[in-house]
């Protein structure tokens, strides 16, 4: 038996080929039934929108079967979504969330494909366009960002919230692209750590953390056989667990060695890390996990650097977002 899922009309794109049968739901009885509105291979005209548009239709439905290939669609057009004036910023930061997921997975699935490396390059240019052109995806994107924490979604927050985060900074478009790049791929390294290591919710023995520890290298060691990785987004790669104060990993260097980028990933892989959900650990708020991180931490990260952090987390209103707050007793 077919199941389906609802996917809103703004997620097509007009005379674009649709890849996937499109129906609509009709409810008769207190039961549902799916009606085919478009077939796969044909194009989503004008004229298919417009009756849409008369209809006041807002959701369509596609076979559950028929998911990647929807995700791929909206891979392959996302540079129009985020060019199409008639979605707002949520609708497309949502659509960026999406098909981050897909990429991720894909990703960590098979490290050494470099279609895979490239798609996640042209990802974060998109998302870069999207930042640098849109006020207010500071709140779209930490809207859609998930709280529960996987590999995947991990390493999405983790370069979403970073480049939020570059364009406060003032960061450079080319240096938004490799910064956002190497935080997508920071933990690449993880796909060659058996998953039991991965998922063990019991403290870890010394071993174990030392196969843990070598995620850094081994994910530079993947990028590196690509040769088409931008030295900048390597140095995330490499970093992302080095402190400031010598005690970090893979090599213990100090804050005098440590690139920018580097200072910015290590602050925003444990921010995103403490306020997600794990299955041996709930959430910090996140009050809690940057007053821990200027407190109890201080010494792992760069101060001026943490310092900026909490300030671009602090001026805006926060509408209750889930990892926003006003935490500027922390700033002074």
């Amino acid at each position: 038996m077919n199941e389906y899922i609802a996917i809103t009309k703004n997620t097509l794109i007009e005379n674009t080929k649709i890849e996937f049968d499109l129906f609509l739901r009709s409810d008769i009885r207190g039961r549902s039934q799916y009606i085919l509105f478009c077939r796969g291979n044909e194009q989503f005209s004008q004229q298919r929108k417009g009756e849409l548009l008369n209809r006041n239709i807002q959701r369509l439905y596609i076979s559950t079967k028929d998911t990647d290939k929807y995700l791929r669609y909206q891979e392959k057009n996302l540079k129009q979504i985020i060019e199409d004036s008639s979605k707002d910023s949520l609708e497309k930061s949502g659509v960026l969330y999406q098909v981050a997921e897909n990429i991720t997975k894909e990703i960590l699935d098979d490290p050494k494909s470099g279609q895979n490396i490239e798609r996640a390059s042209e990802w974060v240019s998109n998302t870069v366009q999207h930042i640098v052109q849109d006020e207010n995806t500071f709140y779209s994107l930490f809207t859609v960002t998930s709280q529960n924490y996987q590999l995947y979604t991990h390493s999405i927050n983790v370069s979403v919230i970073g480049l939020l985060f570059g364009k406060y900074l003032s960061l450079k478009p080319h240096e938004l692209d490799c910064l956002g790049t190497g935080l997508l791929l920071h933990d690449i390294g993880m796909a060659t750590i058996s998953p039991d290591v991965i998922n063990n919710s019991n403290k870890l023995t010394r071993e174990e953390l030392d196969v843990i520890r070598r995620h850094p290298k081994a994910g530079l060691e993947l990028l590196e056989q690509r040769g088409n990785i931008d030295g900048l987004s390597l140095k995330v790669v490499i970093q992302h667990h080095e402190n400031h104060d010598g005690t970090g990993y893979p090599y213990g260097i100090g804050e005098g060695d440590i690139h920018l980028f580097g200072s910015i990933s290590r602050i925003v892989d444990a921010y995103d890390a403490m306020t997600s959900n794990k299955g041996y650990a709930d959430a910090m708020t996140p009050f809690a996990a940057l007053a821990e991180m200027k407190s109890k931490k201080e010494n792992f990260f760069n101060k001026e650097l943490l310092k900026e952090f909490i300030c671009f987390l602090g001026p805006k209103d926060s509408h209750n977002k889930s990892k926003l707050y006003n935490p500027s007793s922390l700033a002074e």
